[in-house]
């Protein structure tokens, strides 16, 4: 579990450090800057020289304080600031002072606005590891003059370490600028930034490693971050206990309402992923011509035949039959393959106003949701779950927009429902717990009938007793895990989604 915050809280945190803590703030960039040349020599494994980077604000300061620190590793040492000495103010300035006064014959200090393009280059030629102190968080905006002039002549280096967050990245939103840093490595100070955790800014990070500044985070950092990234190691605290001796109606009934004349299949997916998630009874709710392949094809679910009418599902005698599996479940998951006819809409505002299970919803029942948000009352336990296009629908917007900005798409996405999951490269689900962001996946989890496989394992984990927010959490994790596992069997091709369902035992 590796947690995000925003910059305004590591820049307060910064304050609280020096202000009530009493550690002033040269002795912080004093720690941070050591750990940081700790992390330089690791990745140049104790070659030389090392070319350090200085802009004019507090990661200049960095730069020359890690550079004092490869001093006295015995490294030789280049540096390059890219303003003049009177530019450098507070801590930053104190640094480079001490520096100038080392008098160390294996340091070189650089004006670069002295030197050529090639006189630069040749210097970053040689370079064991580069050290990128250009630009820190408190800037704004593309690099300017001459940092962006250095960073252009770093394309296509594969030895770069920047201190904090990589020069030319928004640590807001994750943006990157032209010119942009690309590191292999970023080692930054006391926590990682919100904007670190989005693409694209997440990849110009390269390897992400943290350094603490001389305070304990829980002494200076909100108790609640930014964002939590889940990676494997954190599926174990999210599985419900299971003792021995219990009984199928104990792990949690879910009822599925799924499936039309065009979507056959959707149903199944969502059932087997339920199943596999370790649910107790699945209730498979569908139109009454799906129901005897349903039972033939996965007979471990209790298929509900929906009477349909002309083509549609009979909605009075389907609020009865699914008014009286509700008494049998604790979760409902609504939407695989439901189709869009007027039937299902009344079945949705039905479900709506009536059913007091948490519930579950997807694909076409997002659609309803789409058209009928601003009239339904507001719920704190549904979880919508929502791809780009799907959340754009909801809100209003593209769903290019929803990608440029994930997180406060997840945000306004749960301000209906309580929680909201939203698919993609990286899942985020939010909701009162904060925002989760799932740090596992693969590309073999692209394949038709993935999502409703999603909903079934999501449901399992809310029936099982969890909170909506932790289910989602808890099925996202496992879906991407199931995903990785079948790319180590098979590669990114070729995976079935009822495979994607057949490897959720085996991680649980």
């Amino acid at each position: 579990m590796q947690k995000y915050y925003f910059p305004a809280d590591i820049r307060r945190a910064d304050v609280i450090a020096s202000e009530e803590r009493s550690v002033p703030s040269v002795v912080l960039m004093e720690n941070a800057s050591k750990n940081a040349s700790d992390e330089a020599f690791a990745m140049a494994e104790g070659n030389a020289p090392f070319v350090l980077l200085a802009g004019v604000g507090n990661n200049g300061g960095d730069a020359f304080a890690a550079a004092r620190h490869l001093l006295i590793k015995g490294a030789d040492v280049v540096v390059l600031k890219c303003a003049a000495d009177e530019k450098y103010k507070g801590d930053a300035a104190v640094n480079l002072s001490v520096l100038r006064r080392i008098g160390c014959g294996r340091l070189r200090l650089l004006d670069t606005a002295d030197m050529t393009d090639d006189e630069i280059a040749k210097l970053l030629d040689c370079a064991a590891c580069i050290i990128d102190g250009l630009l820190g968080t408190g800037t704004s905006g593309a690099p300017r003059k001459e940092p962006a002039r250095i960073i252009s002549l770093l394309t296509g280096r594969n030895n770069i370490l920047s201190l904090d967050i990589p020069s030319g990245t928004d640590p807001e939103s994750g943006a990157v600028y032209e010119p942009c840093v690309k590191a292999s490595a970023t080692v930054t100070f006391l926590a990682p930034k919100f904007g670190m955790a989005f693409e694209p800014a997440r990849s110009a990070c390269g390897r992400i490693s943290t350094a603490d500044i001389g305070v304990p985070p829980y002494a200076v950092l909100p108790e609640e971050p930014a964002v939590t990234l889940l990676s494997r190691e954190d599926m174990k605290a999210f599985m419900p206990a299971l003792p021995r001796d219990i009984h199928k109606t104990e792990r949690g009934n879910v009822l599925i309402i799924a499936g039309s004349s065009e979507y056959r299949g959707a149903p199944l997916l969502s059932a087997r992923g339920a199943l596999r998630a370790g649910a107790g009874l699945v209730f498979l709710a569908v139109p009454e011509f799906i129901a005897p392949f349903a039972s033939e094809k996965l007979p471990e679910a209790i298929v509900i035949p929906l009477p349909v009418k002309d083509g549609e599902i009979s909605v009075q005698e389907a609020k009865d039959m699914l008014s009286k599996a509700m008494e049998k479940c604790s979760a409902v998951a609504a939407g695989p393959g439901c189709g869009r006819s007027a039937s299902v809409e009344e079945l949705f505002v039905w479900l709506w106003q009536s059913c007091r299970l948490p519930m579950l919803l997807d694909a076409d029942m997002l659609w309803f949701f789409a058209r009928r948000k601003d009239t339904l009352a507001p719920r704190s336990d549904v979880l919508l779950t929502p791809h780009s296009a799907e959340a754009g629908r909801i809100l209003g917007i593209t769903a290019s927009e929803v990608d440029m900005n994930r997180a406060a798409s997840a945000r306004a996405l749960a301000e209906k429902t309580g929680s909201a999951l939203l698919k993609g490269r990286n899942t985020l689900v939010f909701s009162n717990n904060g925002l989760m962001m799932i740090n596992a996946g693969s590309p073999a989890l692209a394949v038709p009938g993935s999502g409703d496989v999603l909903s079934g394992v999501i449901a399992a984990f809310i029936a099982s007793g969890k909170s909506v927010a932790d289910a989602a959490a808890a099925g996202a994790l496992a879906h991407a895990l199931a995903g990785e596992a079948l790319e180590e069997k098979y590669g990114t091709r070729g995976a079935l989604a009822s495979e994607i369902a057949d490897e959720i035992p085996a991680l649980l």
